[in-house]
């Protein structure tokens, strides 16, 4: 699915189904989670067209509930945040820059695109942000509803990545 075309000559691309299941690591933090190794290493690798025309970018997401600092990775692909679909973190209202990955409103408002019909990989898909207590982290529900999972559990992977349009 394309999300966003920016002129800067690159596209936000986003999974329009889950790729694969994956527990989220052993915390909640995007930055040291087993998804992001996995999303930028064996799952990158794997493609053809992608690995090549992939463009690195720095990813913020918040430390844990409750706070006001940040962490920033480099990343090449990426889970979508819980602002970029619905506008939020931990449900409230935000429009904090640093809870989005491109600007400071929503990239997916269409519901219809939130969801997604292949539930082979559950009926949960992982989006970045930590959500609820220091346990759980923000989901996105096949019928496109906003929720939390905990993130020992497995849920579908839906990665998202800027594409280079360069030749």
């Amino acid at each position: 699915v394309l999300v966003k075309d920016t002129d800067e000559n690159k596209a936000l691309l986003w999974a329009k189904e889950p790729v694969s299941s994956s527990k989220f690591g052993s915390s909640n933090v995007w930055q040291n989670s087993t998804v992001r190794t996995t999303l930028n290493g064996t799952w990158l690798n794997s493609t053809t067209v992608l690995k090549e025309k992939v463009v690195e970018t720095t990813i913020t997401t918040r430390s844990q509930i409750g706070a006001t600092t940040w962490i920033t990775t480099q990343d090449k692909v990426f889970l979508l945040s819980e602002a970029d679909l619905f506008g939020t973190f931990n449900g409230s209202s935000t429009s904090n820059a640093q809870d989005y990955t491109y600007g400071t409103s929503q990239l997916v408002t269409n519901s219809s695109v939130r969801g997604f019909t292949n539930t082979s990989y559950g009926i949960y898909c992982w989006l970045r942000s930590p959500r609820d207590n220091s346990g759980r982290v923000a989901v996105v529900h096949d019928y496109a509803a906003a929720g939390y999972y905990g993130y020992s559990a497995a849920c579908g992977v839906r990665p998202a990545l800027w594409f280079s349009l360069e030749e």
